[in-house]
């Protein structure tokens, strides 16, 4: 089974469901709201609550916007994650000396990832 075939059948399960069924049309916004808030918690702490919250929430939107083959917004708000790791990894860096590896590795997870939903999204027209 194709990755695209595997979408479509994600879709018609969301669409069955009636709360999924609403989150539908605004996963794409509430996917990018959720990064914007993640970068923005590495000037001001939300908590730890809020940050799994936004993390959690994050991840729905993007099996949502995933299941409707957006590949190229799926690779934005992956590149979103990137990018806050790579902020953090570069801070980490630069205050404390250190390399933090956990923080790398997310990078390079969440970079890769973008890459490759780009990379998708440039092959595939669903």
């Amino acid at each position: 089974m194709k990755f695209e075939q595997v979408c479509q059948t994600a879709l018609a399960y969301f669409q069955q469901h009636p709360v999924f069924k609403i989150l539908l049309p605004i996963s794409m916004p509430l996917m990018l709201v959720c990064v914007v808030l993640r970068l923005v918690q590495n000037l001001v702490s939300l908590g730890s609550f809020v940050s799994a919250l936004i993390f959690f929430a994050f991840l729905l939107m993007l099996f949502l916007t995933v299941a409707q083959c957006n590949f190229r917004m799926a690779a934005v708000g992956l590149a979103g994650f990137a990018l806050d790791y790579l902020l953090s990894f570069v801070v980490s860096l630069i205050r404390y000396h250190s390399l933090a590896y956990g923080t790398l590795l997310y990078l390079v997870v969440y970079g890769g990832l973008a890459f490759l939903s780009y990379k998708k999204s440039m092959t595939f027209n669903c």
